[in-house]
């Protein structure tokens, strides 16, 4: 059933190794996204590759503790889709074969435990 037009259905968040801390809160179990998801609503995250920038930040070493063998867009993918509490990662592709690549990164979602290390390894020291 669709909601009433004039209620909330839905949030979006940007989400990716660059905006972490929807996925770090949504790991600890709070945050708008687990909020978001108790209500009841659709959760949409965006900017999964942070406009394309991040695919300049990413080192080798990340994307093979993403995904080893992975292309960093892929791993990128991955690591924003993995967030708990999210229903529907945003992206856009240029070729059918860039949105099957996008599509299968989100087969297989990293286990909390795999994200937490992705994300120990972007924490400040």
């Amino acid at each position: 059933m669709l909601p009433a037009p004039d209620s909330l259905a839905a949030v979006q968040q940007p989400v990716s190794l660059v905006m972490a801390q929807p996925i770090t809160r949504a790991l600890d179990g709070r945050g708008p996204l687990v909020q978001a998801r108790s209500a009841g609503l659709l959760t949409f995250a965006s900017a999964p590759l942070h406009g394309g920038e991040l695919l300049d930040l990413i080192t080798p070493e990340l994307v093979e503790l993403i995904w080893p063998g992975a292309h960093p867009a892929t791993a990128c993918l991955l690591a924003a889709g993995s967030c708990p509490s999210l229903d529907v990662l945003l992206v856009s592709a240029s070729t059918p074969e860039h949105w099957d690549t996008a599509v299968s990164a989100l087969d297989d979602p990293l286990t909390d435990t795999e994200l937490r290390k992705v994300l120990d390894v972007l924490a400040p020291r």
